[in-house]
């Protein structure tokens, strides 16, 4: 189903929200059915013609943010009120195409559908939103998006321009050198698909160059909170920010090692997710989206609930466990904990790590939870897990004899200026 939203209005002066996803197909202007919907209206005539509304509409364009995927996105959006769809029930489709042209001209389009037979009475004190995603280089572009009803001749269009600064002090200059100018967020996202963007094909440039071959690997700690656990929504809600920065660190390209990542859960002491030798960012999604179903927030085992008060002792068992096969191979090896600040029980013994193999630990202390990938450049504020876990940091306690480099994240910013940091220190090894 695609994505959208339905704000609906009672007698009262609660406002309910009612997910009735609508986000637009292809991202190619060469798709033969974003193509087939743009040549079933006369839309280079509605464009010489230029903005109209004969039809009830607004259109809102989100300014452009970074985002967790270390990209830069806008938001464009068409508001109808329901009561409009349901008077048009129930044959055809309502539809809203947009048309994004960079500056030299070169257009990309997209568009969104909602099927008639849908529009029940209910959705009369509805205001249905169609959106679409839109990645964007820094530049300035126009964006012409329409609204019509198929079968009648009636549509509104409007003509809106957007603009795309540069990153101030970008600490990763290169990283976009290979996107596309204007990429559309995933065709119909469903569930985690939302924040993994799987269809999504633009790839990040980030070379990581080290003077002997090393292993990288990325640790994600997914164990839920107990507020999680009762309300699975705030999981969901971290899953929105963990999953984008697991996907731009599996775009790291190793000239001279290999790429590993693995999905810790505390609370069932296991590796629910592992995959080696990650080559140009291809992540085994079918197979870690399976596994976060199979250990969802809320199917906990009662006996794992109970050993809660001893979760540092996994993590130094892991940490010791990988430890032992750098010592075995004498290949050196960097990590990368993503992990927010966990109560991990009493205190455990230090880690001791090998002596004749070359570590680095990173652990990217994430201080904010956040739905949407569409995370803002700015520090948010503090969320109830957050403030569940505002003690004593029992990741950083555990780790402590590594001496490991914490980086805290609080925004899409700070996090690529970690992701560089850790560019640059791998560089010196």
């Amino acid at each position: 189903m695609n994505r959208g939203r339905v704000l609906r209005s009672g007698a009262a002066t609660l406002v309910a929200l009612l997910a009735i996803l609508l986000f637009g197909r292809s991202a190619s202007a060469q798709d033969a059915s974003v193509e087939k919907h743009f040549a079933a209206v006369p839309f280079q005539k509605w464009a010489t013609e230029g903005p109209k509304t004969e039809l009830p509409w607004h259109v809102r364009i989100i300014p452009p943010k970074l985002t967790l995927h270390q990209r830069i996105a806008a938001e464009i959006e068409v508001q109808v009120d329901g009561k409009e769809l349901v008077k048009r029930c129930c044959e055809g489709q309502a539809t809203a195409l947009v048309e994004v042209t960079d500056a030299q001209g070169r257009t990309y389009r997209n568009f969104v559908e909602k099927d008639l037979r849908d529009a029940q009475p209910a959705m009369r004190e509805s205001m249905v939103i169609f959106s679409w995603q839109v990645f964007l280089l820094p530049g300035d572009y126009r964006a012409m998006v329409a609204f019509f009803y198929s079968g009648r001749e009636p549509h509104s269009l409007t003509v809106q321009k957007i603009h795309v600064e540069p990153l101030r002090h970008d600490p990763l200059p290169e990283a976009w050198c290979y996107l596309p100018l204007v990429e559309f967020g995933d065709p119909q996202p469903e569930g985690l698909d939302e924040f993994w963007l799987p269809h999504v094909e633009g790839r990040l440039h980030l070379p990581v160059k080290s003077a002997q071959p090393i292993r990288l690997e990325l640790l994600i700690n997914l164990t839920p909170y107990p507020s999680e656990r009762r309300k699975p929504k705030l999981y969901n809600q971290r899953l929105g920010v963990f999953l984008p920065i697991l996907k731009s660190f599996a775009q790291l390209d190793l000239e001279n090692g290999s790429l590993s990542a693995s999905a810790l859960d505390f609370t069932r002491r296991s590796v629910i997710f592992d995959q080696m030798n990650i080559h140009e960012g291809l992540v085994g999604w079918t197979n870690l989206k399976e596994a976060l179903s199979t250990n969802s927030a809320i199917s906990v085992n009662v006996d794992d609930l109970r050993q809660e008060e001893h979760l540092g002792d996994f993590l130094r068992e892991e940490m010791t466990r990988r430890l032992s096969e750098a010592a075995q191979d004498k290949i050196p090896r960097v990590y990368i904990l993503v992990s927010g600040p966990m109560d991990l029980g009493p205190r455990t013994l230090d880690i001791v790590p090998p002596t004749d193999v070359k570590l680095a630990l990173f652990y990217l202390k994430c201080n904010f939870v956040q739905s949407p990938a569409l995370v803002p450049t700015e520090p948010i504020g503090p969320s109830q897990q957050v403030i569940e876990r505002a003690g004593s940091d029992g990741i950083a306690r555990v780790l402590r004899g590594l001496q490991p480099r914490t980086l805290p994240v609080d925004s899409a910013q700070r996090m690529r200026e970690a992701i560089a940091a850790i560019l640059t220190a791998i560089s010196r090894m």
